[in-house]
């Protein structure tokens, strides 16, 4: 325990408050001179700490010079801790602070232990948005998505886009090559990547422009002797990963524990406008009262 410390806290919070080392020994019933002996480098008396706080209106973790986290500097202090892990465990501990403060009271998660021993999964959603995660020791994760004012299909890509992904997906080699490309440290010719799926280099060509044109993966041209030669590799990110991830986790039950909770009263995903009008008037309907001819006509052709 570092008194140094300590006493330099108390007589500067002693000043701050007006008080004198006597009136400060008369509040806590020990002499002026017990005070100024911990001013000076003394020993307080441990079962004193919380009264010495309490008068000098601070906190303990302020006796010891440790900066207490309040909600005005806890995006300066929370960094700061971070920062000053070793950088191999700080991934880690920012999973555990955002689980600890899921499993708090106010989300109305607290029936989750940190004791649990096997791994769960946990679906939460409110009105605020969605809690998605999986406590493990094999892969701790947790998303967080806050509803935008818009609604979460305002963040979707078009549907056809969305085909698009899926269809190129669902080719043969698809998936292969993209995690190929991912086990690569350097870009690959069509050639190289081929040869390592065992197959012809006219067979992925087609996939690699597709994934290019999705922004799956990266496309370059090298000058080289015998010409300009197109080259792969992965797009800036490692988004396949929660994406195969993710859908893992939507197919497979839990070997261990899930926790569904939901306090939605709407549904997920609102309906937009032009969803709305898509019911309303579906493909293929015709004006039957534009006119009576061309209503005549088009019940005729309809029937």
């Amino acid at each position: 325990m570092n008194y140094t410390i300590i006493g330099e806290q108390i007589q500067k919070y002693r000043k701050e408050a007006k008080l004198t080392q006597k009136e400060l020994g008369e509040a806590l019933g020990i002499s002026s001179s017990a005070v100024s002996q911990w001013e000076t480098g003394g020993t307080p008396d441990v079962s004193l700490l919380p009264a010495i706080a309490d008068r000098l209106g601070i906190s303990i973790n302020t006796l010891f010079g440790r900066e207490d986290i309040t909600p005005e500097n806890m995006p300066e202090a929370l960094p700061r801790y971070i920062a000053s892990l070793p950088e191999a465990n700080r991934l880690k501990e920012i999973c555990r602070l955002v689980w600890t403060a899921v499993k708090s009271g106010g989300t109305g998660l607290n029936i989750l232990s940190d004791n649990v021993s096997q791994k769960y999964n946990i679906s939460f959603s409110s009105e605020e948005g969605i809690v998605l995660g999986s406590d493990s020791d094999e892969m701790p994760i947790l998303s967080i998505f806050p509803e935008p004012e818009a609604g979460y299909a305002a963040l979707f890509a078009s549907d056809d886009t969305c085909r698009r992904l899926f269809l190129a997906l669902s080719r043969p080699y698809a998936l292969e090559l993209l995690k190929l490309l991912y086990q690569q440290s350097k870009p690959c010719t069509a050639q190289v990547l081929a040869k390592r799926l065992e197959t012809e280099a006219a067979e992925i060509l087609p996939l690699l422009s597709e994934f290019a044109g999705l922004c799956l993966v990266q496309e370059f041209e090298l000058e080289t002797e015998s010409g300009d030669t197109k080259v792969y590799s992965t797009a800036a990110g490692g988004s396949l990963i929660p994406f195969l991830y993710a859908a893992r986790l939507m197919m497979e039950h839990s070997d261990g524990y899930s926790v569904i909770c939901n306090k939605r009263k709407a549904p997920l995903l609102r309906q937009t406008k032009a969803a709305r009008a898509d019911r309303r008037e579906p493909a293929g309907h015709h004006d039957m009262s534009a006119g009576t001819d061309n209503g005549k006509e088009a019940a005729e052709s309809f029937l």
